[in-house]
Order: C-alpha cells, then sequence, then structure tokens
C-alpha cells in the first residue's frame, strides 16, 4: 500500500516537473520576460504573476528571481504605485510599456507572490514589497458605491459618473484572504464579502453563468453584461478563484457551474463560449484552458476528470497558447 502511494506521488510530481518545464521553456525568455506568444508576443502584469506563483509552487528560486528581475526593470510602477500591464513591440519595432494603467489582477498576482516568496524565504523585503503594492490597491483601486466596496479592473476609465464596470473574475477571493493576515484591516474582508454577494447578483440567463465583463449603472443599480457580453475566456476564472478560496455554501456558488458541466456530460460535447444575451451556446469556441477548469469543477462534484484527453489533445496542437497553459498550471497546481 505505501509503496504505491509512493508511486503515486512520484508520478504526479513528475508530471507537474514536466509540465512546468514545458511552460519554462515555452513562454519564459532567458531574460524572465513572460511572453504571450499568439498576442503579439506581448507581456502583461498578470502573466508575470502567475509565472512567480509556478516558480514559488514549483520551489523553483532561480525562476522566480529571473521573472521578478525583469519586471523590477521593465514593467516599472506608474505615478498610482502600480503596475503597467502591458510591454511589448510599438508600430515603430520598439519594445516598451505599452499601456501605463494597470490591470487588478496582476497587481494582486505580485502582491501574492512577494507574500508567499517572503514566508518561503523570510526576506523582508518581499513583505515590504507587497505591502506598499496592498496600499496602493487600497487606494487607488477600492471604491464604495451604495454601501457595498468594489474592486476596479485598472485606475483609470472604469468608474465613470454613470457606472462602474467590473471583471468579476478579479476577485481573487484567496488572496484577499492572504493580504488580511498581513494587514489589519477589515477591507480585505468586506472586499471578499461583497464580491462574493456581486457574484451572486450578477448571474446571467436561466444557466446562472457569471459574465467576462459587467456594468453596474449607478442611478438604478441594474448590474447588466458588459463588452463580450458572454461567460467566456475571463470568467472561466471565476470557478477557480472559487474552489480555490476558503468560503462558506461554496457548492452554492458553484452550483450553476456544476449543473454546466454535467449537462456537457450528458451530451457528450464540451462547451465553449455562452452569449448571456441570448443564451446561447458554442460548442467549438473553447480551449484547454476553459477544459482544465471543467475538469477541476468535475474532480470537486463527480470526483473524475471527464475532459483529460481532450485536453491532452488540445494541449498538443495548441504549444503556443500561453493563457491555456496557465489555466492547466493553475489546475494541476492547486
Amino acid at each position: 500500500m505505501l509503496n504505491r502511494l509512493l508511486f503515486t506521488l512520484f508520478i504526479i510530481t513528475s508530471s507537474l516537473h514536466a509540465s512546468w518545464s514545458e511552460y519554462k521553456a515555452d513562454f519564459i525568455a532567458k531574460d524572465g520576460r513572460v511572453i504571450d506568444r499568439v498576442n503579439k508576443e506581448v507581456t502583461h502584469s498578470e502573466g508575470i504573476g502567475y509565472a512567480m506563483y509556478f516558480a514559488i509552487k514549483s520551489n523553483d528560486i532561480k525562476t522566480f528571481k529571473r521573472v521578478e528581475n525583469w519586471y523590477k526593470n521593465n514593467l516599472k510602477k506608474n505615478e498610482y504605485g502600480l503596475f503597467s500591464w502591458k510591454w511589448g513591440e510599438d508600430k515603430n519595432g520598439s519594445w516598451h510599456v505599452l499601456d501605463s494603467n494597470n490591470a487588478s489582477d496582476g497587481d494582486l498576482w505580485i502582491a501574492y507572490d512577494n507574500l508567499l516568496m517572503f514566508e518561503m524565504t523570510k526576506d523582508i523585503a518581499y513583505k515590504n514589497s507587497a505591502l506598499l503594492i496592498m496600499e496602493s490597491i487600497k487606494k487607488h483601486l477600492l471604491v464604495k458605491y451604495a454601501g457595498s466596496l468594489y474592486l476596479l479592473p485598472g485606475k483609470l476609465g472604469f468608474d465613470t459618473k454613470e457606472s462602474l464596470e467590473i471583471n468579476p473574475s478579479y476577485y481573487l477571493f484567496f488572496i484577499f484572504d492572504k493580504f488580511k493576515e498581513y494587514d489589519n484591516d477589515k477591507i480585505w474582508s468586506q472586499l471578499k464579502t461583497d464580491g462574493i454577494s456581486l457574484l451572486y447578483k450578477s448571474r446571467f440567463t436561466s444557466l446562472g453563468l457569471n459574465a467576462d465583463w459587467i456594468k453596474i449603472d449607478k442611478q438604478s443599480g441594474k448590474i447588466s453584461t458588459s463588452r463580450t457580453n458572454s461567460f467566456g475566456y475571463d470568467a472561466l476564472r471565476i470557478p477557480f478563484n472559487i474552489l480555490k478560496s476558503d468560503i462558506r455554501n461554496k457548492d452554492r456558488l458553484l452550483e450553476p457551474y456544476r449543473a454546466y458541466v454535467d449537462a456537457m456530460k450528458k451530451v457528450s460535447s464540451v462547451f465553449g463560449v455562452t452569449d448571456l444575451k441570448d443564451g446561447k451556446i458554442s460548442l467549438y469556441n473553447y480551449s484547454y484552458g476553459h477544459l482544465s477548469i471543467y475538469n477541476m469543477i468535475d474532480e470537486y462534484f463527480n470526483k473524475s476528470h471527464s475532459f483529460t484527453q481532450k485536453i491532452k489533445k488540445l494541449k498538443g496542437e495548441n504549444r503556443d497558447d500561453y493563457y491555456s497553459h496557465s489555466i492547466y498550471l493553475f489546475t494541476i497546481f492547486n
């Protein structure tokens, strides 16, 4: 029995190591830049946060420091103490920051990674770095409206006189909990509580799915879908954020996603992007990032992995899909 357990752990560890090695080879340059191969080879702040998290989970301090050095030298903080979200090549062939506005998920991940690195190394510089980012997040990205606290997707362009625009997939509840451990401020608990409430309030169609983007009308308080009007490539991260977090009544919050996955299994098809205006479900517009999340939900509720073979197939066919590989690693490193 013990030998079987040890063999299973060896197989799992080997698989994780191989997946991380593949990710490094495909998406992390020698200088530490994290490259989105299918999106004009840009670097996003979220990608920096993802890569450093995977490095910590793999106990790969060398790669962590490579990525850390790159972002500190290139993806420097803007005037708000937040990280410019996009770095790449301009139309003249020069490489630099293309947009100095931040993306909140990138800031959250980088601060979180610094706290995890502090816990691993006891180097106080990482803790101090995280606390500075956390203060900037509180000051510039958290806004109150009608008694609730909201996380803006970025400092600029999302809070107008008419409405708030929100990306629900940026609500990283497990990161809010970690921040609360280091910052004696009730604001992180309120952000988590109000974020969970927002997910309940912003379910669309009879499927009850959350959207990639939502808009909150400041006059009526009405919540509507925005931008893509779909459950798609952003919102697929929401079930992961819930599953990774300590949330009461987690099953209730995940119920629409359980039903979504069970419906796929019943009809032996895979659902992709779903239009939340008319409820139409695409049977082709999906990635192995979607499938990885579906497998995670299937494992949680059914102790099954119904999408594994399709993941292997798509993963092999889409070697350059940085986003899907990132989502895939989240689900296996969880």
